[in-house]
């Protein structure tokens, strides 16, 4: 027979709020451990553990709260261990939900093992005194830490450096305050080729992803990146050397990835193309090209099944066509092709003259096209110099 199944079940709410205060003995491996202890010499059964670390957000907080309550009351835990009023709650909307959660049941508690203070609905005047101050200390407390971190960023970015983790190309190196950023030459390489891609203006991000992807850049999970995170990425400042802070642009200290201009080249792109998104459209060969026999007006071209079919589409009151006549594309270039045959030159000397001149234009397309060549090849080997 299980022993926990007589037992007043309990649940465990531990949390950290920084790494000082996990250095400092407030860990949540000490917290658990404290709140086990005090629930064995309570006789409870610890029913489930919540831990929030230090590197939660808010929200994240918030959430793991909710859920703490939402248990109790689904499995009908009276008891919450804790191990001071400033890890439980530290403003007056989850102080309420507490309160509310003790007046529905009179069974219900929150145990303060630390401060060694029990909170129940028919607590002493002087219990519930001390749990109204504990919790505008607790209130106070948070004020003053995000006060504090709100400095220390301020400081961070005066001095020339980014006051949380770098985007990818970089690592944080140093200890506690003392923290820089450096390149990182295992991923910096990759970061230099999707802005130098896409300063082509030849790269979507979706082929940017991709293209990404086989070479390697990846998320931590092996994914990959995404376009929302490719377009963070490239409308990021930090790479040519500013930082980027409540929409404050400032110089930074780290070293940069990659020159302005073509930062600034790739913003023209990314805001091109959010403003004028290009489509392909494929147009028949003959759209505009050929009239209707019957009344002048142009064919219209439509495509059906994977073929292009003509018709008159004049059907206004100045201009109304007798026929509805379609037509295939096909059929139309049988028909033009019987009439190149009947004006082909049948002299050969009229023939090579027209082969002279067809190989001097394509001559010239050809060296045209080698000098581009020429010049795309001279800008790839400046940009692998960069690396």
């Amino acid at each position: 027979m299980d022993n926990n199944s007589s037992k007043i079940k309990a649940v465990l709410y531990c949390r950290v709020s920084s790494k000082e205060q996990e250095e400092a003995g407030y860990s949540l491996p000490s917290q658990e451990k404290l709140l086990k202890e005090y629930a064995y010499r309570k006789n409870f059964a610890v029913a489930k553990t919540f831990l929030i670390a230090e590197s939660a957000s808010g929200a994240k907080q918030r959430k793991v709260f909710s859920e703490m309550i939402k248990f109790t009351e689904k499995n009908k835990v009276p008891n919450i261990l804790c191990e001071k009023v400033d890890r439980l709650t530290r403003n007056l909307k989850d102080a309420l939900a507490v309160n509310d959660w003790l007046e529905e049941k009179p069974e219900r508690q929150v145990h303060f093992v630390k401060t060694n203070l029990v909170i129940h609905k028919g607590a002493k005047s002087d219990e519930k005194f001390r749990w109204d101050i504990e919790i505008v200390l607790a209130k106070k407390y948070i004020a003053n830490l995000s006060e504090e971190v709100r400095k220390g960023q301020k400081e961070k970015i005066a001095q020339g450096w980014l006051p949380t983790k770098p985007p990818l190309g970089y690592k944080t190196v140093g200890e506690k305050r003392y923290t820089t950023q450096v390149i990182d030459e295992e991923v910096a390489p990759r970061i230099r080729d999707m802005f130098a891609w896409y300063a082509t203006g030849n790269y979507s991000l979706y082929k940017l992803e991709d293209e990404l992807y086989k070479a390697g850049l990846r998320t931590r999970s092996g994914k990959k990146l995404g376009i929302s995170r490719i377009h963070l990425l490239l409308s990021d400042p930090y790479y040519y050397g500013k930082i980027r802070w409540n929409n404050d642009v400032t110089q930074g200290k780290q070293e940069p990835l990659i020159r302005k201009d073509v930062f600034d080249k790739v913003q023209s792109i990314l805001k091109r193309k959010l403003k004028n998104p290009l489509y392909t459209k494929h147009n028949s060969l003959f759209k505009a090209k050929i009239h209707c026999e019957h009344c002048g007006g142009l064919v219209t071209w439509e495509l059906q099944k994977g073929r292009w079919y003509g018709h008159c589409n004049n059907h206004s009151q100045y201009r109304k066509c007798l026929k509805k006549t379609y037509i295939q594309e096909k059929d139309v270039e049988e028909q033009i092709v019987g009439f190149f045959e009947k004006i082909a030159p049948k002299n050969n000397a009229v023939l090579e003259v027209i082969e002279d001149i067809i190989r001097q234009e394509n001559a010239q397309i050809i060296l045209e096209r080698e000098t581009e060549i020429t010049k795309l090849s001279g800008l790839l080997v400046a940009i692998r110099k960069q690396k």
